[in-house]
């Protein structure tokens, strides 16, 4: 019963808000997409990651063969013999590799690897961040347009009131002041309609935001299935281990452990001997003389003796930077536990909290059709009327936003656990 009343609110919502605004309307799923389409900050992480990339490609071009071409021409001669001018000219071409550094760019490359997953993971935590913040955003504006329709209706039985005072007063079975009253009532009504007005513009500036896009002027969002009351999750130790399986930032510790572990043994062959070869060939020509051609092929070897401490140095900074990794790692693991607890509690508290709330709004009905009917029939008065008018539109505020905090409460599950939005999840 609960569900259908909640859908039936809802179509009534967005049935009566596509009036006001002829403009197409935005599921959940279109804003999620448009979210991680478009928002800055993605972009931001992915040119990071394509960074990292080139990166490591010039550590591979390191290893491969560099070839040289260079050539010169000129003339020799003096003013005074301008005959007697020369003329010359050279070509040579070279090349040069590395045959043997110790594994030292090979080891440079598997860090560059690490960093470049590590990067990934963190594009992955960055997407579920935006999700998670358009998802709330989109439900904030619908609970501030459900808002706007409580106070719709509160003005309206305001007006009915008056209406009935009215008719009473003038027929003379009511005093004046219950019209004042009811006056009164109604016009502190419409201020707060047009209060719940703006919240509405506001909220869809904040999903404009959300999303990152530059969509302009009021655009309107569409009933979706999935803003209906979430179920309850127990398993609270199966989902933690799902969240350390699954959480990119904990999986980009993980990759910057390994990175730190093969910084140590990078550090360790900094100064370590290299040998490369290298072959050129040259060709050359001057005026009056014959041309030569030469050629060259070399084999250098380089073993450093003594660095000064520079490589000892340099392992106690690797060393020291993956300690604080791992400490990371430790702090992130504990963050993620209480993060998937919290966010477990506050899911049942939030259902919880719809049901009871639920009972009340119903309570809350039933008391305005007492107070009216008592009223009508002379035996209330215009402030009990009016009193549960107000307790009405209270009870179903509670409402609402206690079905707004479920959602959050099950946003913020699936960002504890790693997770897309399910209404999103394997689609992009």
């Amino acid at each position: 019963m609960r569900k259908i009343l909640f859908i039936v609110a809802f179509i009534f919502l967005f049935t009566n808000f596509a009036e006001c605004q002829e403009i197409s309307a935005l599921s959940l799923e279109e804003c999620l997409t448009l979210a991680l389409t478009n928002h800055p900050s993605l972009r931001k992480t992915k040119a990071a990651t394509q960074d990292l990339i080139a990166q490591l490609e010039s550590l591979r071009a390191n290893n491969r063969v560099k070839v040289n071409l260079s050539g010169s021409a000129g003339a020799r001669g003096n003013f005074q013999y301008w005959d007697n001018n020369t003329d010359s000219g050279n070509l040579s071409l070279s090349a040069t590799k590395i045959l043997y550094d110790t594994g030292q760019n090979k080891l440079l490359k598997e860090i560059r690897q690490e960093s470049i997953l590590a990067s990934t993971e963190t594009e992955k935590y960055q997407q579920i961040t935006v999700a998670a913040n358009a998802k709330k955003a989109y439900y904030d504006l619908v609970l501030k347009i459900l808002n706007r329709d409580v106070e719709r209706e509160k003005v309206s039985s305001l007006e009915e009131q008056l209406r009935n005072a009215q008719g009473f007063y003038d027929v003379g079975e009511k005093a004046l002041i219950d019209v004042t009253k009811a006056k009164s009532d109604l016009a502190a009504a419409r201020v707060s309609l047009m209060r719940a007005e703006n919240d509405i513009l506001v909220s869809q500036e904040n999903l404009r935001v959300a999303m990152g896009t530059d969509i302009e002027g009021v655009f309107n969002i569409s009933l979706s299935s999935e803003l209906l009351l979430p179920e309850i999750l127990d398993n609270t130790n199966e989902l933690i281990d799902i969240a350390l399986q699954d959480r990119p930032d904990y999986k980009k510790l993980l990759h910057d452990v390994k990175g730190g572990e093969l910084s140590i043994k990078s550090a360790a062959r900094s100064n370590s001997a290299t040998i490369t070869t290298s072959a050129g060939a040259t060709w050359s020509k001057s005026e009056g003389n014959n041309p030569t051609r030469e050629y060259t092929v070399n084999l250098n070897l380089n073993v450093p003796i003594v660095d000064g401490g520079t490589t000892k140095a340099a392992i106690e900074s690797a060393r020291a930077k993956l300690d604080s990794t791992l400490a990371d790692v430790d702090s992130a693991k504990q963050q993620i536990i209480q993060s998937v607890r919290t966010s477990v509690l506050n899911l049942k508290s939030a259902i919880n909290t719809v049901k009871s709330s639920e009972e009340a709004v119903k309570y809350s009905e039933e008391n305005l059709t007492l107070a009216r009917g008592r009223y009508e029939v002379g035996v209330g008065d215009s402030l009990e009327v009016s009193n549960a008018v107000s307790s009405l539109a209270s009870a179903r505020y509670t409402y609402y936003q206690a079905l707004y905090n479920a959602q959050a409460a099950r946003v913020d599950l699936d960002s504890a656990l790693g997770h897309l939005p399910g209404e999103i999840e394997g689609k992009i």
